[in-house]
């Protein structure tokens, strides 16, 4: 038991805290699922191949009416790193973003399970508005649109692993220090993406399910290293909590991942 109360406790503090996967599987009906969140993204905008970085910390809360539907809202904050451009004689300084708003939605579809509880196949879709804006008042900003789907397999006491395709897509807009202003856009789309989401067995010390959620999602453009640490890949982690049922019938036997 201690050592999953360390795993809990360091795994945050080195990282902070999903986008997507907070976590991947869609909770029982009836319940709440609240959870915090570390995301950072290597992406690369407009024309001219400009490596940027999001780092994104979110707070998650999804109600689940149904196994099959949940639904939800994610707040927090982000921030931007755009590396230097240069055009001809002119250099384009780096933009260092603080954090600034970060708010959307998400909704998780899951079909029932199959093959004894082995198999479900899952959409996700999340859409955020974000804001990073540096000393200088410079800012750049926009709304990230962000979906995956694919099979999940349920791993009897530990959780659950998912992967499939990803679509990811930045509409955003920037405003230099002097008034400037303009639109970017990611240039890749499509990645491949994993998640995995591990339920501890906390016993008497929770009367929910605590959850670590763990995703990655790359191109064949991926780079670790160099002057942008990452590009063209991201990784979340997140921990968090369901309920137990909140209304309605209760049976003798509580859901178990």
């Amino acid at each position: 038991m201690i050592k999953y109360l360390v795993f809990l406790i360091v795994i945050p503090a080195l990282a902070l805290a999903s986008d997507l996967a907070n976590p991947a599987n869609n909770a029982p009906d009836a319940r709440i699922a609240v959870g915090l969140s570390y995301h950072c993204g290597g992406y690369t905008i407009t024309n001219d191949s400009v490596p940027v970085i999001l780092n994104r910390i979110h707070a998650r809360a999804t109600y689940a009416p149904l196994k099959a539907v949940n639904f939800g809202i994610d707040i927090g904050t982000a921030s931007m790193e755009v590396d230097s451009l240069t055009k001809g004689s002119d250099t384009f300084r780096i933009f260092h973003g603080n954090f600034g708003l970060s708010a959307g939605a998400h909704v998780k579809l899951s079909t029932p399970s199959f093959a004894n509880d082995f198999l479900a196949f899952v959409g996700i879709a999340q859409a955020t508005y974000f804001s990073s804006e540096n000393k200088y008042k410079a800012v750049y900003g926009g709304i990230d649109a962000n979906g995956a789907a694919g099979v999940q397999l349920h791993l009897k006491n530990f959780g659950f692993i998912t992967l499939g395709p990803q679509l990811y897509f930045i509409h955003g807009s920037n405003r230099s220090a002097d008034g400037r202003s303009g639109t970017y856009s990611n240039i890749s789309n499509l990645r491949g993406w994993l998640a995995i989401d591990f339920y501890p067995k906390m016993g008497a010390l929770s009367s929910g399910k605590p959850y670590i959620s763990f995703e990655f999602s790359a191109t064949p453009q991926t780079d670790i290293g160099g002057s942008v640490p990452i590009r063209e890949c991201s990784f979340s982690i997140a921990i968090g909590t369901i309920t137990r049922r909140l209304y309605g019938e209760e049976t003798d036997v509580e859901w178990s991942p």
